[in-house]
């Protein structure tokens, strides 16, 4: 089987006073390792859990929450496919609402790179949070449920439960968003405020997912670690330093740096 996939990266170096002071930069070959490997870890992750079965019946009936540890043993109660439901709509929320400092003109000026940081921060976070899912195969809380029709609970993505990706993901767009959002407007009296309600918004996502009977808290509180850490790692190596920024005002055409690389397996 053959994949190809395309990543085409517009650095836009505009000759304004506004982008010479962007507090972020690009690295050609930073961008391409960052792309590529979260590519094809990505790939990795779904090739195994391409393989998952489902849980024998026989296996199944074996399950005990008697055998869960204390601190998770709640979660085994739980069933809700609404909560479900609103736990996708909530991440995806939180995986927009970076999206939303392209209202500011410092961010639009600097979209190029913004841009790349918001699809990594995305990227990067999906590949590492299905990394452990694939080769740990927790089972969900709700496969100890016997509430829960056996079909679901047999099913091969009763297997993932380990670590919460929708929890990681919101996270991580959160954290990413508050520190731009500072970044870009260091004496914003908002700062707080984008803190809390992004935090607000991924902590209900991982209560959600609790609810729902999809993951356990450990499961919750490693995606939040994780997705944390990635949102704001992401920023952190793009920062520029005082001299970069000095140097950040490239004259001639602004379509110049193009960055394209095809992976093909």
């Amino acid at each position: 089987m053959r994949l190809s996939f395309n990543i085409i990266l517009f650095i836009l170096f505009l000759q304004s006073p506004v982008f010479s002071q962007s507090p972020y930069s690009l690295e050609a070959g930073r961008e391409v390792a960052i792309f590529g490997g979260g590519l094809l870890l990505g790939i990795v992750d779904l090739k195994i859990i391409e393989t998952t079965e489902p849980i024998p019946y026989e296996e199944l009936k074996t399950l005990s929450r008697k055998n869960v540890n204390s601190f998770d043993r709640g979660a085994t109660y739980n069933w809700s496919p609404r909560a479900a439901e609103w736990s996708d709509i909530l991440m995806m929320t939180s995986i927009a609402s970076p999206l939303l400092l392209f209202t500011s003109s410092a961010v639009r000026n600097d979209a190029g790179t913004y841009t790349t940081m918001f699809l990594q921060n995305i990227l990067t976070t999906y590949s590492v949070s299905h990394l452990p899912k694939a080769l740990i195969r927790r089972y969900r809380p709700y496969s100890y449920n016997d509430e829960v029709e056996d079909e679901i609970r047999s099913s091969p993505a009763a297997k993932l439960s380990f670590f919460s990706a929708h929890t990681s993901v919101a996270f991580a767009s959160a954290v990413f968003l508050s520190i731009t959002f500072n970044k870009y407007n260091p004496d914003s009296n908002l700062t707080p405020y984008i803190w809390g309600t992004s935090l607000l918004i991924s902590s209900a996502v991982g209560y959600l997912r609790y609810a729902s009977g999809n993951h356990f808290p450990t499961d919750l509180i490693a995606g939040a670690i994780i997705g944390s850490v990635v949102g704001f790692l992401i920023p952190l190596i793009h920062e520029s330093n005082e001299e970069e920024k000095q140097l950040f005002a490239p004259a001639g055409n602004p379509y110049n740096n193009l960055i394209s690389f095809n992976i093909k397996l």
